[in-house]
C-alpha cells in the first residue's frame, strides 16, 4: 500500500470520526436546550413558541414542530379554533381599528403593532410570498387563519383586556412573528 492510499484511508476514517462526534454533540445540545421536552424550556436559547414544519390542521393539536421547545424555548400546544374567512361581498363588521399586515420574505410587516385593550380589530393580511403561511396566537386568542399564496384574508378579533405584549405567528416558518402591544 502506497502513502497516497494510506492518506485516503486515514482521511476517510477521520471524516467518519468527525461526523460521528458532531452528531453526538448535536444530539446532546438538542436535548440539553429542551427540544425533546414537552414543556416551556426556560433554558432555551430564546423565549417564545415552537413551530411546526407542516401545515397545521385546524382544530388539531399543534404539538411541537421543527424547533419545538429549545431554540425557541416553548411548546405551542393548543387546539386552535379556526377563523371563518369573510365571505366575498359581505358587509364588513364594525371595528374600532383596522390593521393591514403583509407577509413578505417570511416576515410579517409591520413587525409590531399597538392596539387598545378590549378593542375590536380587523386584520387584513396579504400573503405576498410564494409559499403559504398562517396566522395564529394562543395567548391573544387569535384563531388560526390560513394564508394561501397571493391572497388577502381578513379576521376580526377582540383584543385581550389585560395589557401586555402578545405574539402572533406563522407556525410554518420559525421567526415569522408579529408583536402585538395591548395598552389601556
Amino acid at each position: 500500500m502506497n502513502n497516497f492510499s494510506r492518506l485516503i484511508i486515514i482521511g476517510f476514517a477521520a471524516t467518519i470520526i468527525v461526523v460521528g462526534v458532531t452528531g453526538l454533540l448535536f444530539t446532546f445540545a438538542w436535548n440539553f436546550f429542551g427540544t425533546a421536552t414537552n414543556n416551556f424550556a426556560p433554558y432555551g436559547m430564546m423565549n417564545g413558541y415552537s413551530y411546526q414544519n407542516i401545515t397545521p390542521v385546524p382544530n388539531q393539536n399543534y404539538g411541537y414542530g421543527m424547533m419545538g421547545g429549545g431554540m425557541t424555548g416553548g411548546y405551542y400546544n393548543q387546539y386552535a379554533p379556526t377563523a371563518v374567512p369573510t365571505q366575498t361581498g359581505a358587509t364588513p363588521a364594525a371595528v374600532e381599528q383596522e390593521i393591514k399586515i403583509t407577509a413578505d420574505d417570511l416576515r410579517f410587516n409591520p413587525p409590531r403593532i399597538t392596539v387598545k385593550a378590549g378593542s375590536t380589530v380587523r386584520f387584513v393580511i396579504t400573503n405576498n410570498d410564494a409559499v403559504p403561511h398562517n396566522f395564529v396566537s394562543q395567548p391573544a386568542n387569535i384563531p388560526y387563519l390560513a394564508l394561501p399564496v397571493n391572497t388577502t384574508q381578513t379576521l376580526v378579533w377582540t383584543a385581550p383586556t389585560r395589557e401586555g405584549t402578545y405574539t402572533a405567528l406563522c407556525t410554518l416558518h420559525p421567526g415569522m412573528i408579529l408583536q402585538i402591544a395591548v395598552t389601556k
